[in-house]
Formats: structure tokens, C-alpha cells, sequence
């Protein structure tokens, strides 16, 4: 999850970026709705970097349904936001079994290290 949530997000800033001329062509929206994309992204991109934190999985949340929410704005981003919802749900659904693989592999490692530094006495750690 450290590796993939914030890589969602990111890449969801630049999609609703993207979505800010649209919103502003497609049915008169106007400065308003520029200016409401443009917090999204930027909010998108401040959870990039809050995701790693404790409370972060729940930002990114509530960043996924303001993403969906902006299909009101701009309905291809109604579509946009669930595709991306859903690649958020597979990214913790995932990136939480990575994590644990990840340590698991950690701590078998490091348990083989200690092994090998006891069979060899020589190697060891000077004392």
C-alpha cells in the first residue's frame, strides 16, 4: 500500500487535471467548476503524500467519493472516479497483502541472517 495507494492518486490528480477544460467547455460550467477540479487535484495530490500516514487510507477515501461526486460537474468523471474507485478498492485490497508478504520476507530474512551469523562464529559481530 505505500507504493500503490499514493501512484492511485497521483494519477487520479492528473485525470481530474485533465477533466478542468471539459468542465469549463462542456455545458458552460465556468470558472467555478475549474476552480472546483483544481482544489480536487490538488487535495488528490496532498493525499498522495498523506496515504503512507496512519489516518491516510481514510483520506483516501473521502478523496475517491469527491472524485465520483464530480461526475455532477463533469459526467465522464462520474464514470472516471468509479473505474478509479475501483482500482483503489484492488490497490488496499492488495497492497495490504503486499505489505504483509513484505514483512513476512523481512523477518524470514532476518531470521536467516542471525542463523548464519550462529553456524559461523568467526563472522560474527566483533565484540
Amino acid at each position: 500500500m505505500k507504493v500503490v495507494l499514493p501512484a492511485i492518486l497521483a494519477l487520479e490528480a492528473v485525470v481530474v487535471a485533465l477533466a478542468i477544460p471539459v468542465a469549463v467547455v462542456q455545458g458552460g460550467r465556468g470558472a467555478g467548476a475549474a476552480w472546483l477540479l483544481a482544489g480536487l487535484a490538488v487535495a488528490l495530490v496532498l493525499g498522495a503524500g498523506a496515504v503512507r500516514r496512519p489516518r491516510g487510507v481514510a483520506v483516501g477515501w473521502v478523496l475517491q467519493v469527491a472524485v465520483v461526486l464530480t461526475g455532477f460537474v463533469v459526467p465522464a468523471m462520474g464514470l472516471l472516479g468509479a473505474v478509479f474507485l475501483g482500482v483503489w478498492v484492488v490497490g488496499v485490497i492488495y497492497g495490504a497483502k503486499g505489505d504483509a508478504a513484505a514483512a513476512r520476507n523481512a523477518a524470514a530474512e532476518a531470521e536467516w541472517r542471525r542463523s548464519r551469523q550462529a553456524d559461523q562464529p568467526g563472522e560474527g559481530p566483533a565484540a
